[in-house]
């Protein structure tokens, strides 16, 4: 959200970022003012400790287009859905009273939220003014407040809106989406295409990132949130998907967190690691990318016209993995086919191979590059918003 929350300042217009406590750092870290509303919550924690959320992080391919086609899911996945939105309520319901206390004091005209940060449409409803949701780059809709993805809206998600008496929104006035045409599944009416413009935190250029490599430069990333979701069962893959590339005539870079490298023990010796270097710093002086599916990870290479090996493990990551290795531009596989492999290493090791020997993959990360940069920038859809703010 950082690059239209950018904008809109820079068109001139007064933003300010409501969230947890836990994020106001990253908040004022990216340059915008933060508004703190409600109580610290552990999401890695309550993640693992869920029994209904379990299953999350661990399964093979959903079918193919379920965001669209949500009949083709069993009670199973429709149950799993159903409770991360209760999980989505509940973080909305955390922060609710401080939300719509500043929000009653400061009075904005247009409240523009995360697609399944619920408190959003909540605090436009009790103001009256206009909401948008704000994808963040996954293929399809993200609609987990509505019942098996349909018509009606969950119990849950209902008392929110009860707790003030304020009338229930299941339908914002419309979205943004940077999810890219060719990763998408066709026009949606309301919803803007927005150019992705890779936000990957602040950080310094490394001197030594100027320098031209030698050889093909293959990153390996596995996000930045993994280990807090996972712990160590992150590690394991994390480490296998290096030392998988550390065997090709490829120089390798791994760009992780302080917490993750501390997860990952010793690494082959020709491993570079790079601690918290923006993604969009080192990806220009690579030729693939080899990652966990995470979006922000997904379109940044994509941006930057890079094949990309995805090794998914949950149904949102692998959803982008998919639709990402659709458009010819990379190969994805799911935690369980790769489990299941007799040597997984070589599994991913000879998949990576493929990346760089075919230059199919690198004429079609090419178009796929060239098709994000043909949709609006985010100072067009702020225009574009200024229609739908209240006046």
């Amino acid at each position: 959200m950082v690059p239209l929350e950018w904008a809109a300042r820079a068109a001139g217009h007064e933003v300010r970022v409501a969230s947890a406590p836990s994020l106001v750092e990253a908040i004022t870290a990216s340059g915008l003012p933060a508004v703190s509303v409600g109580s610290a919550v552990d999401l890695g924690r309550e993640a693992r400790r869920s029994r209904d959320l379990v299953a999350w992080h661990d399964h093979d391919r959903w079918p193919a287009g379920w965001p669209v086609q949500p009949e083709l899911l069993d009670e199973k996945r429709l149950g799993l859905l159903a409770a991360l939105g209760r999980r989505q309520f509940a973080l909305a319901g955390n922060m609710l009273d401080d939300l719509v206390a500043f929000a009653r004091d400061w009075q904005p005209d247009l409240v523009v939220h995360d697609a399944v940060s619920y408190a959003g449409p909540v605090v436009a409803s009790v103001l009256g003014v206009p909401n948008i949701s704000h994808l963040w780059g996954s293929p399809g809709l993200q609609r987990l407040e509505m019942k098996g993805l349909g018509d009606e809206p969950q119990d849950g998600y209902v008392q929110l809106y009860e707790r003030f008496g304020a009338p229930v929104r299941t339908w914002p006035q419309a979205w943004v989406d940077p999810c890219p045409p060719l990763m998408g599944f066709g026009a949606v009416e309301s919803v803007r295409t927005m150019q992705y413009v890779p936000y990957n935190g602040p950080g310094a250029m490394p001197d030594r990132l100027l320098d031209r490599p030698r050889r093909p430069r293959v990153c390996v990333t596995w996000g930045a949130t993994t280990a807090r979701l996972l712990g160590a069962e992150m590690a394991d893959l994390l480490r296998q998907a290096v030392e998988a590339v550390a065997a090709l005539p490829v120089e390798v870079v791994l760009t992780t967190t302080a917490d993750q490298r501390e997860l990952l023990d010793d690494l082959p010796p020709s491993v570079r690691t790079e601690v918290s270097v923006p993604l969009h710093m080192l990806l220009p002086t690579c030729t693939a990318v080899v990652h966990h599916g995470g979006a922000g990870t997904t379109l940044t290479a994509a941006r930057l016209g890079l094949p990309q090996l995805t090794v998914t493990r949950r149904p949102e990551p692998t959803l982008n993995g998919e639709r990402q290795a659709s458009t010819g531009a990379g190969i994805h596989l799911t935690y369980g086919e790769l489990s299941r492999a007799a040597d997984p290493v070589k599994e991913i090791r000879e998949q990576v191979a493929r990346l760089l020997d075919d230059p199919s993959y690198r004429d079609a990360a090419l178009r796929l590059a060239d098709d994000m940069r043909r949709v609006p920038p985010p100072a067009e859809i702020v225009t574009a918003l200024e229609g739908v703010a209240r006046r």
